[in-house]
C-alpha cells in the first residue's frame, strides 16, 4: 500500500470508532449511572509501581501425635494460632500443616508490607 491507501485506510477506521462512541453515547445517554461507568472504563488508568518490604509475622503450635488424627483439634488449633496473631489481620492468614517431623505442627503467617 502506498501513503495515500494508508491514509484512506486509516480515516476509514477513525469515522468507524467515531460512529461507535456516538451509538454508545446515544444508548447510554438516558442513564447518568451508565454514563459514568463508559466513562471510568474509557479513560485510561496510570499505575506506578513501587518496591515494598514485607514483614511476616508467625505463629505456631504443636499437636502431639495421639491428637493429630483428631479434626476438631485441628480447627481448634487454627483458632487459637489466629487469636495469638493480632485480631485485625485475621482475614490475611495463611495456615500451614505440616507432617514431616515426628509431630504434627500448624503455622500461620502473614505479611505485611512496609515502606
Amino acid at each position: 500500500m502506498n501513503a495515500r491507501q494508508i491514509k484512506k485506510h486509516l480515516k476509514k477506521q477513525i469515522n468507524k470508532l467515531e460512529s461507535d462512541n456516538n451509538l454508545m453515547r446515544q444508548i447510554i445517554a438516558d442513564s447518568p449511572k451508565m454514563q459514568e461507568l463508559y466513562d471510568v472504563c474509557s479513560r485510561p488508568l496510570y499505575a506506578t509501581h513501587t518496591t515494598l518490604s514485607l514483614q511476616e509475622f508467625r505463629a505456631k503450635r504443636i499437636v502431639p501425635d495421639y491428637m493429630a488424627d483428631v479434626d476438631g483439634i485441628i480447627e481448634r488449633t487454627k483458632q487459637a494460632l489466629a487469636k495469638d496473631l493480632f485480631d485485625g489481620i485475621k482475614e490475611h492468614i495463611t495456615y500451614k500443616v505440616n507432617t514431616d517431623y515426628i509431630s504434627t505442627s500448624i503455622t500461620a503467617s502473614i505479611f505485611i508490607g512496609r515502606k
